[in-house]
């Protein structure tokens, strides 16, 4: 009877030994797939921060998605999404039309696209321009102008708080009148010549309309003439007769001018 009951015992703790055996074997498995499963998720993961497709946007000009690189920056403006290509094609625009204070493209929005943003995408003479353009535009008008002379056009400030009227332009080293903002009127004072070619501004409008209207002059007191009807021998008002069409002191012989009139 006792070695029935040792066999028993013996077989039931080899039976416990082998299902604590089984039991560590599957508890290892378990920790190996989850870990496993662990490192699969981690890696889907971060496949997913990295995909390209994560990072796109869409640009509210020429409506085409975008990748990140591809995406202008515009500080201050979170509302607003533009690549770099409208961006660059829309500031060079504005430049063009001598626009230098260039806002964001959004509708009704006032963030205002600073110069150093575009540098690298407009080309530099735009980004000169541009720059020259918001440095100029902070100069009031009443104090600015520029050399007269036509071969220099130096930009040039005139304090009206300092009598200064004749001065040197420091660009080309000639002398000019700062009030009048022209090359320097030797022999007149600012008031007359300033009279002076308002009557000359005037003189010219005639002679425009009078060439328009194809008048003619007198070739002794040299006023206007314009004739209504009648022929072409004309006599001036100081006695003068000339010929309507070519202008000369009047002889028979201007009559064959009628031919070419």
């Amino acid at each position: 009877m006792a070695d029935i009951v040792s066999k028993t015992f013996d077989e039931d703790f080899r039976t416990l030994i082998v299902s604590d055996d089984e039991c560590a074997e599957e508890l290892q498995l378990q920790e190996v797939l989850a870990a496993s499963l662990g490192i699969f998720h981690l890696h889907m993961s971060s496949e997913i921060q990295e995909s390209p497709e994560s990072s796109q946007s869409s640009c509210d000009i020429c409506m085409e998605t975008k990748v990140a690189n591809e995406m202008f920056k515009l500080e201050n403006c979170s509302d607003h999404s533009f690549c770099s290509d409208c961006i660059a094609q829309y500031a060079q625009s504005k430049i063009q039309d001598h626009i230098f204070s260039v806002t964001c493209p959004g509708l009704k929005c006032r963030v205002t696209i600073e110069p150093a943003s575009c540098k690298s995408i407009i080309p530099e003479n735009v980004f000169e321009k541009w720059e020259g353009g918001l440095s100029e535009s902070t100069l009031l008008d009443c104090e600015k102008f520029y050399c007269p002379y036509k071969d220099c056009s130096e930009l040039l400030i005139y304090d009206q708080d300092q009598d200064i009227v004749e001065c040197l332009c420091p660009a080309c080293q000639r002398l000019l009148c700062a009030p009048c903002g022209v090359p320097w009127h030797v022999g007149f004072d600012c008031d007359n010549f300033q009279k002076d070619e308002k009557d000359r501004e005037d003189d010219l409008k005639v002679e425009e309309l009078a060439n328009d209207s194809k008048w003619m002059r007198c070739p002794h007191c040299k006023h206007f003439v314009q004739k209504a009807d009648g022929c072409i021998h004309i006599t001036c008002r100081c006695g003068t007769e000339f010929c309507y069409v070519c202008g000369g002191t009047w002889s028979e012989s201007h009559w064959s001018c009628q031919i070419s009139e």
